[in-house]
């Protein structure tokens, strides 16, 4: 009887006002020792800051996306309309890993860059998404905070502003665990994202917190790797 591959889950504390890339870019890349990147939804492109000068990087967004700065001055960055992502997607590569940070919840498809990343990616995809159910956004909520990508302010933004599906962590792992299955892929490496305060007196109630309770409900969002099966054959 064939058995489940172990998932490694790792605790990464992140501040609410951290960027998650540079996050990523940092702590969890160089532990994969890519040749080339490429970065879905790169928005200026921070990753290619923190990586090794020997790691091809090419970033990838849309034209009209404004989270960040675009960086229309780094040639290693790619700005094209948001038909043309799976376009090129298609057209290049393949690279060594594929990141979708924060980019396949504002989709309609959802697994659609997901499905195309496991097919032009040679060892790894690197997905992060954000916990819909953390309870800290939950209580804001309550407060008349809305959250970003799904308030009633981004009706009339064209698609990629707005989250396209409220993320259940778990609902999504089982999710993109089957369909990477399917390509030979295996989900290796799980991050989660408890909150780090900015006030050190109140993160031992945070850590309680989290022996308390399920990540669920702690963890501010999940950062998945998957990872290619040697000698797989379709």
């Amino acid at each position: 009887m064939a058995t489940t591959p172990r998932i490694n889950r790792t605790l990464i504390p992140h501040r609410s006002d951290a960027r998650l890339a540079e996050l990523i870019a940092k702590r969890i890349i160089p532990g994969y020792e890519p040749s080339s990147i490429l970065d879905v939804g790169c928005g200026d492109g921070v990753v290619s800051k923190h990586l090794n000068q020997s790691c091809r990087y090419q970033g990838l967004d849309i034209v009209d996306a404004c989270i960040y700065e675009q960086s229309h001055d780094n040639p290693s960055v790619k700005y094209v309309q948001s038909e043309a992502i799976e376009s090129f997607m298609t057209a290049e590569g393949p690279w060594d890993m594929i990141l979708l940070l924060d980019v396949i919840e504002h989709t309609r498809g959802f697994t659609t860059l997901f499905d195309l990343a496991i097919k032009k990616a040679n060892r790894h995809v690197v997905v992060s998404l954000p916990n819909e159910l953390f309870w800290i956004d939950r209580l804001r909520m309550l407060k008349g905070h809305e959250l970003n990508a799904h308030s009633l302010d981004l009706v009339g933004q064209p698609e990629g502003f707005k989250h396209q599906f409220l993320v259940n962590i778990a609902k999504a792992r089982q999710l993109l665990s089957k369909h990477a299955s399917r390509s030979g892929f295996t989900l290796k490496d799980e991050y989660l994202r408890p909150l780090t305060a900015k006030q050190p007196l109140q993160q031992p109630i945070l850590w309680l917190l989290r022996q308390l309770g399920s990540d669920q409900a702690w963890s501010m969002g999940s950062i998945f790797v998957f990872e290619k099966r040697p000698n797989f054959t379709s």
